[in-house]
This record gives structure tokens, sequence and C-alpha cells, in this order.
């Protein structure tokens, strides 16, 4: 039987969210049930999500836009000024949701309890659901959130230091909310994460298959691969790897089907947050302020891009992809 799951994401800037989203669509052991938008112009990543899953042909997943500035204020979500771009047609609004993202999310955990919250963006749509309902807490079977930094941070020779994890750092107070709330809790870190990518030649047989909605997807990953070639090499990261995307929230999706494509230990971790920045430390015993957690410690990443790739290029929509005038 299917997992049912709930995408929480701020789709539209990174395109690991659009990869994503292609590989719950592209697997049979995940039912997505609906997705929900978080960060800057919210509305229209949840045009974009709605773009994507009308090109898959999918009509019955709802789509709903949520916050889009952090629950205390503060600096503010990314905008990369790219969202949107390959994928939204000019001229015409997909149609999402009236519904807010914070009332569905309540909604759904009342009429749907037995479903998994995969969150793949900021924290705070949930912790906006935790304050207006403490029991929606209660009403999730599990939480895998792509986020957090235990041991250390690395890619193209360089150490990164903390605050270098987006999803959690970006509203520490709402991040802070969440991993208190007692959710069952796995941490896909960005220790993890940043290990595993896909290469030019694997957009090149993504846009080979030659459905709308592979084409787009490749379009999305080329637009952004600068992008994270910018980012990456202005922290001091060796670009020389053929990296065009990282693969964080579509490990964070895989591991629901695939756990053995990492390696788990239930940590004690206390949320904090220190100096403005939040932080997930990992402590030696269980204390008042730690949680065990499900953390993500190692990844085999050739498999993780080998079922990637395997899975969206053997995917096909069903049918002609539906107007999104």
């Amino acid at each position: 039987m299917s997992r049912r799951i709930v995408l929480d994401t701020d789709m539209g800037s990174d395109v690991d969210d659009a990869l994503c989203l292609a590989l719950i669509l592209a697997s049979p052991e995940l039912e997505l049930v609906a997705v929900t938008t978080v960060g800057n112009e919210a509305h229209l990543r949840a045009q974009v999500a709605r773009r994507l899953l009308d090109l898959a042909c999918i009509e019955s997943v709802p789509v709903f836009a949520g916050c889009r500035v952090p629950m205390l204020g503060g600096r503010g979500f990314n905008w990369f000024g790219l969202e949107g771009q390959g994928i939204l047609e000019p001229g015409r609004e997909p149609q999402v949701e009236s519904r807010h993202a914070v009332d569905s999310l309540l909604q759904l955990s009342r009429d749907e309890p037995d479903f998994d919250l995969v969150a793949v963006g900021p924290m705070t749509n949930l912790a906006a659901a935790l304050l207006l309902d403490p029991d929606f807490a209660s009403r999730i079977r599990s939480l895998t959130i792509m986020g957090g930094h235990l041991r250390q941070v690395a890619y193209g020779g360089k150490v990164f230091p903390a605050g270098v994890d987006y999803n959690l750092c970006s509203d520490p107070e709402a991040s802070y909310l969440v991993l208190r709330s007692g959710i069952p809790t796995t941490l896909i870190c960005a220790d993890v994460t940043l290990q595993t990518w896909i290469r030019p030649d694997d957009v090149d047989a993504i846009a080979a298959v030659a459905t709308p909605f592979h084409r787009t997807l490749a379009d999305a990953v080329r637009l952004w691969t600068p992008v994270q070639r910018r980012i990456f090499g202005g922290l001091g990261a060796d670009m020389s790897e053929p990296n065009a995307a990282f693969l964080h929230d579509p490990l964070t999706a895989a591991v629901l089907y695939a756990p053995e494509l990492c390696s788990f230990e239930t940590l004690e971790i206390e949320p904090a947050i220190e100096g403005g920045l939040f932080r997930t430390f990992e402590r030696p015993e269980a204390g008042e302020r730690t949680f065990p957690m499900r953390c993500a410690t190692a990844v085999r990443a050739p498999a993780v891009r080998e079922d990637f790739m395997d899975r969206v290029l053997n995917w096909r929509p069903v049918k002609t992809p539906v107007s999104s005038s």
C-alpha cells in the first residue's frame, strides 16, 4: 500500500523542489494528497507547482499557497528572480486553491490523519498550524524534513559553517517550534544532501523523454545550474564537478520508500536559536531540551542518483496535459 504524503515546499527557486515533485509522481509507493507552498511570493510558488502537476496530467491533487514571510519578520526568504521561468507560461496563471495552506493542513490532518508530511522548505506553514491548533502535532503520522546541520557540511573541498541550512535557518522561530512539537521527525540533513546531484548529461536524458513535463523539468534545471554555481563558487567551493542540480529534496522523498539509501541514527537533538541562528545540536544523552529524531548521517550517493534517474526517465503522464488557462 502506498504512503499518503503532503508536500510542503518553497517550489520555484532551487529546482530541487521541482525534481522532488517529479520523483514523487514517478514513485508508485507514494500517493500525493496535496501540495502546500511557503516562502516569498508563496502564491506564485503554488502556481509553479500547479503548472507542473497540470503538465503531469495530475488534476486531483490540490495546491494551496501559504505563508510568504517569516513568523517574526527578519531578512525574509530567498528570491533569485528566476522563479517560474521555464515553467509558467506568459499571460497564463494556473488556478490554485483559495484556502490558505495553513488552514488546508489543519483540515487535512482532521479529515485524513493517516498521512506523512514532507517538508522541503522553511517551517513557517507548519509552525503557524501548531500555533492555531497544538493538537495538529498528534495528527501527523510522521514529518520528514530536508534540513539540519549535524556534523560536517561540505562540498567541493569547502566545509561550510552552521547557517548554510536555508530551510531551517530562514525562519528560526518557526523551526524551533516545529522541532520541539513532538511530531515523529526524520532529518535529512545538509550533511548528506550535498553529496547527491544530477549531471548535465542526466538533464539531457530527461529532456530527451520529450513529454511536455520532462522538457519543462529539464529547462528549469538548466536555468538553475548557473545560479547554483554562483552560490557555491562564491562560498569558496571547487565547482569542477559536473553538477547540474543537487538532489536535496528528492532524497527527502526517496527515503520514504527506500530508507536504505541513507544510514540513519536516532539522535538526541536539541533545537536552539543561538545568536539569531537556528541550530540542531546533537547531544550525547537525553535531556529536558532534547528530542529523539531519526537523522540521516550517511548516504549512498550513486544509488540516489541512479534511483532518481531510473524513475523519472521511465515515468510518463497518462494523458494530454490540461490547459493552464
